[in-house]
């Protein structure tokens, strides 16, 4: 007996259709929350250089874990961190095909003038889709654009 059908056995149609509906709203909220959201930020720190106070401190007390960098070193470190996030999420996005790519552009890492994001009604004629293929399309970008960056995560977290 194959895997699918042991699970169709397992669960009605209903209930596979909420469990993906489930697994689907989870990769989209990936995305937007841990990934799109903080877009903007971490391309700041990217290209943040900040020259931190050079002052020495003598102590008797035995330094913690970052007893053996320097601030100059952290500030580096996380500008390097923050480029290879950047590459990551940008590595994940080439799997998308173009309008889904544009779509995401569009809506997460353009902003107007006044520092906001584009609303989806400016964004979707742009894209020349009505309004119903619009939304399918955010889903299915979002969707995959989740999958992709959890497991490209996971891999180089090594979990």
């Amino acid at each position: 007996m194959s895997l699918t059908a042991t699970i169709e056995g397992y669960y009605t149609k209903e209930e596979l259709k909420e469990i993906l509906k489930d697994e689907q709203q989870f990769y989209i909220e990936y995305a937007e929350e841990n990934w799109l959201n903080r877009f903007f930020k971490i391309k700041a720190m990217s290209h943040k250089t900040q020259v931190p106070s050079i002052t020495s401190v003598i102590t008797d007390v035995p330094g913690g874990t970052n007893s053996n960098h320097s601030k100059t070193e952290q500030y580096a470190l996380k500008s390097v961190e923050a480029c290879e996030w950047l590459e990551t999420l940008y590595a994940a996005m080439e799997a998308l095909n173009p309008a889904e790519k544009k779509l995401v552009k569009l809506k997460y890492m353009q902003k107007r003038n006044d520092g906001s994001r584009y609303s989806d009604e400016v964004i979707y004629p742009q894209l020349y889709i009505g309004r119903t293929r619009y939304y399918e399309l955010k889903k299915d970008a979002l969707e995959m654009l989740g999958r992709n960056l959890y497991g490209m995560f996971n891999e180089r977290v090594g979990l």
